[in-house]
């Protein structure tokens, strides 16, 4: 019996490997159709110079223009992600906290009410606000004019969720389904307040 018990634990083992093939797909691999259009990654840091409108273009949620400028996939960069973003007058970047990043927002031009833990400022053209990980945060632009803020986190990953929720300008944007949405931005360590 013991023999039979062994030989049952041995191809149980032998199995696992077979089981987690499939499972339920990574971030990875729900990022890899937004960033399949995107170039290569460089294999090492690249310095490089970007211009207002240049980087890797997206639109965020098929509204908003999102430019990625540092990142592993733009410029190789491992230790830090740096984006600009336009927003409409009006729109909002609903509150939310990412739990491993510290996340630092220039205002480039407009005014934008942020929501920073339990109280709201505001923040004009050349406000920074800092954000440390777990703390709350929200904007909304308040100005009659588009807003452009660039966004730095401290260590890449939040970019591949951005990507993911976005689409090339000029195409149409498909919002993945709630349940998928949900599951990347839990991969991302991004929690949405209720």
């Amino acid at each position: 019996m013991r023999t039979h018990a062994c030989l049952a634990s041995i191809l149980f083992l032998a199995a696992l490997p077979l089981v987690a093939q499939s499972q339920p797909t990574t971030l990875s691999q729900n990022i890899s159709q937004a960033t399949s259009e995107t170039k290569p990654a460089p294999k090492e840091p690249t310095p490089t110079v970007f211009q207002a409108d240049e980087g890797d273009r997206w639109m965020l949620l098929g509204q908003k223009l999102l430019i990625f400028k540092v990142d592993p996939v733009t410029t190789g960069s491992r230790t830090l992600t740096v984006s600009t973003e336009e927003m409409p007058p009006g729109s909002n970047i609903p509150i939310h906290k990412h739990l491993h990043e510290d996340e630092v927002v220039f205002v480039h031009k407009g005014t934008l009410r942020v929501t920073l833990g339990d109280d709201q400022f505001e923040a004009r053209t050349g406000a920074i606000v800092f954000i440390p990980q777990g703390t709350w945060i929200g904007f909304e632009n308040v100005s009659a004019e588009p807003a452009v803020i660039l966004g730095f986190f401290n260590q890449p990953g939040f970019e591949q969720c951005l990507r993911f929720m976005s689409v090339r300008e000029g195409k149409k944007y498909i919002q993945p389904p709630t349940g998928k949405l949900k599951a990347v931005r839990e991969e991302c360590h991004e929690v949405m307040k209720q």
